[in-house]
This record gives C-alpha cells, sequence and structure tokens, in this order.
C-alpha cells in the first residue's frame, strides 16, 4: 500500500494473480474503496476500517471478490454488470461457457477456479455521475469494452484516473466477454488519452503509470489491431472456422492453464474481432464459417 496524499492510498497487489487487483482506499468523511479484491494481508488490514462505499468497477469477480467481508458498506456497480454478479449461469453465460461448452464439468471447474460469488449491490452509477467523499471528488466515467459497464474513475482535484482494466499490461486489452466490444474499448482508450491525466492507477500489475503514458496508452491500443492483422492473415491462409481460428492461438500466442478455459477466451476474443469485421464490412460469414471480402488482405505476414 502506498499514499498519493493525505486522503488517497492504493493498495497495490503485486504482479498478476486471478482474483485479485490493484484498489484504491479514500480515507474521508466517507470512507470509500474502489474496487474489493485486494491481497490477503491488505485485506485485513481494510476489515477493520469503517468502509462507507464500496465501488466496483465492473462486474467481474477480481474486483468484487471481498464485497461479502463488508456487510456494512454500501455497494456500487453500473447497471450493465449487475447481472453477472447476481447468477453464476448469467457468468457464465457472459464469459462464453454456455455457447462454447456443453460440459458441467468444465463449467463448474471454472466457477472454483475463478472462485465466483455473488455480492449484493445497493446502488448504481453511471457516466458523469460525481461522487462527494468530502475533501475528495470522484467522477465516474463510464468505459465500456472491457465489459459492457466497465466504469473508471476521474479525480478532477488531483489529476488522475483509476483506469481499472484497462491496465496498460504487456498482454494487452481484454475482451473475452460474449458483450465485450472492440470498438468501444479502442474508444475508451482513446478517451483516456484526450483527457491528459498526469498518471493513472492500473487494475492489475504496476499500480501508478505516469512516464509516457500516451505513449503507453496508444500502444497498449495497438495491441487489439495487432491481433488484428494476425486473425486476417489466417483468414487469408484458409482458417475459417472459430474453431479453427482458435486453434491457431492468434490472441494468447500460447494457451496458459487450464488450456481448455483459455482456449474457450481465445474463441470468444477472436469472436469479438469476427464482429469487428464484420460491422465494417470486412468479412462474410456463411454459417458458421468466415470468409474475407474481395480486396481484403493481411497488411503484412505474422508468425503464427
Amino acid at each position: 500500500m502506498f499514499k498519493i496524499n493525505d486522503h488517497i492510498y492504493v493498495v497495490d497487489f503485486q504482479g498478476f494473480e486471478y482474483p485479485h487487483c490493484n484498489c484504491l482506499l479514500v480515507k474521508d468523511d466517507i470512507n470509500c474503496l474502489l474496487d474489493n479484491s485486494p491481497g490477503k494481508d491488505d485485506l485485513e488490514y481494510l476489515s477493520k476500517l469503517p468502509i462507507d462505499i464500496i465501488i466496483n468497477s465492473h462486474g467481474h469477480i477480481d474486483h468484487y471478490l471481498c464485497n461479502e467481508r463488508f456487510s456494512y458498506s454500501k455497494i456500487y456497480m453500473h447497471q450493465a454488470d449487475q447481472a453477472i454478479t447476481q447468477s453464476a449461469d448469467k457468468y457464465l453465460e457472459a464469459f462464453g461457457l454456455k455457447m462454447l461448452t456443453q460440459n458441467p464439468v468444465l463449467q463448474q471447474l471454472y466457477l472454483n477456479s475463478v472462485k465466483y460469488c455473488t455480492t449484493m449491490i445497493d446502488d448504481t452509477i453511471s457516466e458523469g455521475q460525481i461522487i462527494n467523499l468530502g475533501s475528495t471528488k470522484i467522477q465516474v466515467l463510464h468505459l465500456p469494452g472491457h465489459s459492457p459497464g466497465h466504469c473508471g474513475f476521474l479525480f478532477p482535484d488531483k489529476g488522475f484516473i483509476f483506469t481499472a482494466d484497462i491496465d496498460i499490461s504487456s498482454f494487452g486489452p481484454w475482451y473475452a466477454n460474449l458483450n465485450s466490444s472492440i470498438t468501444d474499448y479502442a474508444q475508451s482508450i482513446e478517451r483516456i488519452i484526450a483527457m491528459k491525466p498526469d498518471f493513472i492507477i492500473s487494475g492489475h500489475g504496476e499500480a501508478l503509470i505516469k512516464d509516457n503514458l500516451p505513449h503507453k496508452l496508444t500502444n497498449y491500443r495497438d495491441i487489439i489491431f495487432a491481433r488484428q492483422e494476425r486473425i486476417i492473415e489466417l483468414l487469408y491462409r484458409g482458417y475459417h472456422s472459430l474453431y479453427d481460428l482458435a486453434r491457431q492461438c492468434p490472441i494468447y500466442i500460447k494457451f496458459p492453464r487450464p488450456q481448455e478455459v483459455f482456449f474457450i477466451y481465445e474463441q470468444v476474443m477472436i469472436l469479438a474481432h469476427l464482429r469487428y469485421m464484420e460491422e465494417r464490412g470486412q468479412l462474410i460469414r456463411e454459417a458458421d464459417r468466415y470468409y474475407l471480402k474481395d480486396g481484403i488482405r493481411p497488411a503484412k505476414s505474422y508468425s503464427v
């Protein structure tokens, strides 16, 4: 944990370990926690504080895992993400485990591995909403793409944004929900760039990012388009079904374990690219097969 100012503290979680994230603690007239999946030691510390409100950036378990430890706190989340926090079936559906597998053992393995639980939600947050905590004010930024209800939080008097899962990771943007959107994700990143914050607090990995921030955000966004080119290359080479495309691993390059789960993530993210291309008239779909329209060619060759 480290201090931004007398009221704001970053509860950072070193590295990437699911289901944990970096959180932000505001100690003010109203005590507030932004996201709530800290490590064990930080959780013990936070659970002893009078946390008045918890604001979850979105409805993924690695951002609300510990809500149940704060039964006295009022919990907020954007309406668009609330359904998946109330139902395991809805969560499985969003992550592609209903559409892409009918294996109940794998579905239960997934729920167990991510430590799925439901959470109480008391109220919603929405774009532009100002949350007044006393000396500290927070403005809600609806930044969809990662999920439809994904939000960031601007501290207008302090010059920084808590960007949650716009996390500047080396992997790049993650959009493995069936209702994720590449268009929205890219626009959300570009919105942050245009706002010119002094620094950001990321939801995963290195918490405070300041140096070369516009360049890092741009490179992070452009990972989307590098993936797009790899998928175009595969389509051009004759891989036309979602399954065959995913076996070539253009997103993850190499599947982490458990491979069965990451193969589903791979398919869902490729599907987001295929939808993106369809929207732009670059692709024709025939049943479960996808073909490039005439004139669409890879920009360059990729090793996949």
